[in-house]
């Protein structure tokens, strides 16, 4: 009888550790499904804002800039991919992916399209890259008329810019072609040296002055002709109005912890944040 008692107690702390482990694992689980997992398409090739490292891994000013925000993020887990321009925004736009970080400037269309956070990931420097024995010759907008300059995207910041500077200049207008983009910044730069286009309108924050270098090409590169705020895009769905708060959040915490600026500095050689209020 004392064996049958000490029997039916053994299985009855059984069972409940049981019960026990099967709660704990129940947590676990929903715990994990409450982490929801954010697919980011970033270029792969765009030195210092995102490239492959040494190392084979994705790295750059905006790839440590979101690694930085998904820490903060505790619903979220970031899954940060190398994609081209096109396939970034056509992945944005079919939902492959929820955030596209390239760099990118604020045009109607987008703010239309996608999901866009009220805090900036910082300053772009709009410059014009223009052949070498040009210097002196092209400095500012004022100088393109008549000048070839390379196609732009019809989506984009600099698309904007120029078609601004023309309402405004209707005597003295900037003439310009449209492409549907995903040529390499380097490709462009080298069009430029080799003459087949005059000047280049670009954000500076595409590793420019790096492939200048590496590649010897004479490039003239002018002052700022215009500082934009850039902003990541995600994609216009009632799931991510959260994450787009959140993101912006994140980012305005960053900034004042002086993240933003120290990753800056280490990918650009300054400060962007410098530029932010003018």
């Amino acid at each position: 009888m004392r064996k049958l008692l000490l029997l039916t107690s053994f299985m009855a702390v059984l069972l409940v550790l049981a019960g026990c482990g099967g709660e704990e694992s129940e947590a676990s689980s929903e715990g994990d499904e409450a982490v929801k997992a954010v697919e980011v398409a970033v270029s792969s090739s765009s030195r210092p804002l995102s490239y492959v490292g040494d190392d084979g891994e994705l790295t750059g000013y905006e790839v440590e800039l979101l690694r930085a925000i998904d820490e903060k993020l505790g619903d979220y887990e970031f899954n940060i991919e190398g994609a081209s321009d096109s396939a970034g925004e056509i992945g944005l736009d079919t939902g492959q992916y929820d955030l596209l970080a390239q760099g990118l400037i604020l045009s109607e269309e987008r703010e239309e399209s996608y999901l866009i956070p009220e805090e900036s990931n910082g300053p772009s420097l709009m410059k014009i890259f223009a052949t070498g024995d040009q210097e002196g010759e092209i400095e500012s907008l004022d100088d393109l008329a008549g000048k070839k300059v390379v196609p732009v995207t019809p989506t984009g910041g600099v698309y904007n810019l120029l078609n601004a500077y023309n309402e405004e200049h209707p005597d003295d207008q900037i003439e310009f072609d449209t492409s549907d983009g995903g040529i390499p910044t380097s490709d462009r730069l080298q069009e430029v040296n080799d003459g087949v286009y005059d000047a280049f309108v670009n954000p500076s924050n595409l590793g420019q002055q790096e492939i200048i270098e590496e590649a010897g090409l004479d490039i003239h590169v002018t002052e700022p002709v215009e500082i934009n705020p850039t902003y990541f895009l995600i994609h216009d769905s009632e799931e991510n109005v959260e994450l787009r708060d959140k993101v912006s959040e994140a980012l305005a915490e960053l900034k004042e912890e002086g993240v933003v600026s120290e990753l800056s500095n280490e990918f650009y050689g300054e400060d962007i944040l410098q530029y932010e209020a003018e």
